[in-house]
């Protein structure tokens, strides 16, 4: 059965209690599947890694502010696109899979837009459902990197189960994995977003660059964004061909090495 772990801010003791439990829980889960891997009892024990996680995590945008019909705080998110961080909090290449092994469990960040016009605030949600489609859906997917291609190319080899995301929004979510996804040194896990996603650190420092798999010179524009596809067909190889500075895709992905 697959397992949800949710880490809220302001919580109050019992239920900062029970996070608690809950951030065990997960470690407890990479021990288990770690002891519980063939030939784990005569070799040493699996190291663990979760790939894309950094001292310090910069919050995801949204709800914006408006003051006077002017935007002076923004929410942006992002969706249509297949992506993953080059350089999060200046630690490069955060999500190349250091190991052979397998993704355990992935984990997003989601802010919480808001659902009313006001004003002080507009429906956030409405209208990016609207724009990207509904609901809010991700996925994490493991791509191999095609040598000597440029701009950088790259096949999807595998993807884990899709994910409907707005219950969960203002939260940070744990999915464990019933069938953990196969990884090889060298491989890159990304991020996808068929739809639309509030995990999105907008105008952070400029050591936070990602990678998107959308076409050069279709990169920013509110075409180049609606009309976008996602790399979901495993298989499939496509072109990484824009490259984004001063914003990072709040995801991680929790990844044992086989003993």
């Amino acid at each position: 059965m697959q397992i949800e772990i949710l880490l809220r801010a302001g919580e109050n003791p019992a239920r900062r209690a029970r996070t608690l439990l809950a951030v065990a829980f997960g470690c407890l889960l990479a021990a288990t599947v770690a002891a519980a891997w063939p030939g784990a009892a005569e070799s040493a024990p699996a190291r663990v890694v979760v790939l894309g996680r950094t001292d310090a995590t910069p919050p995801p945008s949204c709800p914006g502010k408006i003051v006077n019909n002017v935007e002076v705080v923004p929410c942006r998110v992002e969706g249509h696109v297949t992506g993953f961080q080059a350089i999060a909090g200046g630690v490069p290449r955060p999500y190349e899979v250091p190991f052979d092994g397998k993704i355990v469990a992935w984990s997003i960040t989601l802010s919480r837009p808001s659902r009313t016009d006001s004003a002080k605030t507009t429906d956030e949600v409405g209208f990016f459902n609207e724009f990207l489609g509904r609901p809010s859906q991700a996925r994490v997917g493991v791509l191999r990197p095609v040598e000597g291609s440029k701009p950088p190319e790259y096949t999807l080899v595998r993807q884990s189960p899709l994910q409907t995301l707005n219950r969960y929004f203002g939260s940070t979510v744990i999915f464990a994995l019933d069938h953990p996804l196969s990884v090889l040194q060298g491989q890159v896990v990304a991020l996808t977003i068929p739809t639309w996603a509030p995990m999105f650190a907008f105008n952070v420092e400029d050591d936070n660059t990602w990678r998107g798999s959308r076409k050069p010179e279709h990169c920013s524009s509110k075409e180049d964004i609606q009309t976008g596809h996602p790399h979901q067909g495993v298989g499939k190889t496509k072109t990484y061909g824009c490259y984004y500075s001063n914003a990072r895709l709040l995801y991680t992905a929790t990844v044992v090495k086989q003993p």
